[in-house]
């Protein structure tokens, strides 16, 4: 559920509060600052992802592939609390933010310009109950079959590929692959 009134924070090049802004007025940013945005991915305990596909109604990547769940952070909110919140709109799971395992924060280039992304796994066996409104399906994938896909020119969010890209060269980041972090609790 999107309210173009909801407050975001602004954030400088540091991702430090420089303001808020309406939601509805992101698309003036150009110079003033950058936003927040987590990004999410249920994996289950053979190493898939899930991935909805996002309804064609969408403004945003119609019809395309996405993470399991992800939005803008709210003006107070830390990346995880904002997640949190996404979650609970779009897969109804009610989960505590300290349950996510944080991965990554992308800065503000690449696939997306004007957000620093994180992203986080949380770990499931259960299908998400998700709401019909933000997704018509859903797939189980590996990092590499969701990155095939996506190579493939499936449709999707601009970020997805760089994300994934991330997932499947984590162990060389991080010393353990990235199956064995989405696992732990």
């Amino acid at each position: 559920m999107q309210d173009e009134d909801e407050l975001l924070d602004l954030v400088d090049a540091d991702d430090s509060v420089i303001g808020t802004i309406a939601r509805s007025q992101k698309a003036s940013l150009k110079t003033r600052g950058f936003l927040r945005a987590s990004e999410m991915f249920v994996q289950n305990s053979s190493g898939q992802l899930w991935v909805p596909r996002r309804q064609k109604h969408k403004t945003i990547a119609p019809g395309g592939l996405d993470y399991s769940a992800s939005g803008h952070i709210g003006a107070g909110e830390s990346y995880a609390e904002g997640l949190a919140r996404e979650v609970e709109e779009e897969l109804n799971l009610k989960i505590n933010p300290k349950c996510l395992r944080f991965i990554h924060k992308f800065p503000p280039t690449g696939a997306e310009k004007m957000f620093f992304r994180s992203v986080y796994v949380y770990h499931s066996d259960n299908v998400p109950r998700f709401n019909p409104e933000d997704f018509s399906e859903y797939y189980w994938l590996t990092p590499q079959e969701l990155l095939s896909k996506l190579e493939g020119g499936e449709p999707a969010k601009r970020s997805l590929q760089e994300t994934v890209r991330y997932l499947i060269d984590y162990p060389a980041a991080a010393g353990e692959s990235f199956g064995q972090v989405a696992g732990k609790k």
